[in-house]
């Protein structure tokens, strides 16, 4: 699995991104000078693109890749914690896996975010959060609304969520860095329906920092 292997990518570069702060760390006891690693910005903002693969809980749908891409505000308690909120737009596709039914949904949504974030190393951080997801759109690939003759489902289909995140982020380049992300999301579903409010995947995004991360605020 793609997915399986970039997790592996992130795990081997954050070991060795740990072993090379700690020869940092080693030099600066022994020699008293090295680079300043209590150096951090306590107040940052990243832009970030997304590419999904999330699909509803279950067999009769197979997820498709879709997009997310937003902003979000991170504030460091410390070097070691901080905290993070903002706002994406995330785009959810998939196709039932039905004899009867080979149609695609694709569902809009604007996502919330607020998570705690541990710094474990420089260049890395795990994160973990709640997630609030406002639904803006849902339609499918036929039409669905006979009424009104539109591909665009009931209002009372897709509903807003709350669901949880576990992500690792790690500094490529620069102000440049890579995330992988897992979530889930749910809400209750009525129970002769086909569509679904459970769904969950994973996400792997490019982030731009839009200040220094290692220059201390004044």
């Amino acid at each position: 699995m793609i997915l399986n292997r970039v997790l592996w990518i992130f795990i081997f570069l954050n070991i060795s991104n740990f072993a090379y702060t700690q020869g940092d760390a080693n030099l600066l006891l022994q020699y008293q000078k090295g680079p300043d690693i209590n150096r951090y910005r306590k107040w940052n903002f990243d832009l970030n693109f997304k590419a999904v693969n999330i699909g509803p809980e279950g067999d009769a749908a197979v997820p498709k890749i879709g997009y997310a891409f937003g902003g979000n505000i991170q504030y460091k308690y410390s070097k070691s914690i901080g905290f993070s909120t903002g706002v994406g737009f995330l785009s959810v596709n998939y196709q039932y896996d039905l004899k009867e039914n080979r149609t695609y949904d694709n569902i809009s949504y604007l996502s919330f975010p607020l998570a705690i974030r541990v710094f474990p190393t420089e260049r890395t951080h795990f994160e973990t959060g709640l997630l609030y997801h406002y639904v803006i759109e849902a339609k499918n690939s036929e039409i669905v609304n006979q009424k009104e003759l539109t591909k665009n489902y009931n209002d009372n289909i897709f509903k807003n969520a709350f669901g949880w995140l576990f992500a690792i982020q790690y500094n490529i380049w620069k102000k440049f860095h890579l995330s992988l992300e897992y979530r889930f999301f749910k809400n209750s579903t009525l129970t002769n329906n086909l569509q679904k409010n459970n769904f969950n995947g994973f996400l792997l995004g490019i982030h731009f920092l839009i200040l220094s991360p290692n220059r201390k605020a004044k």
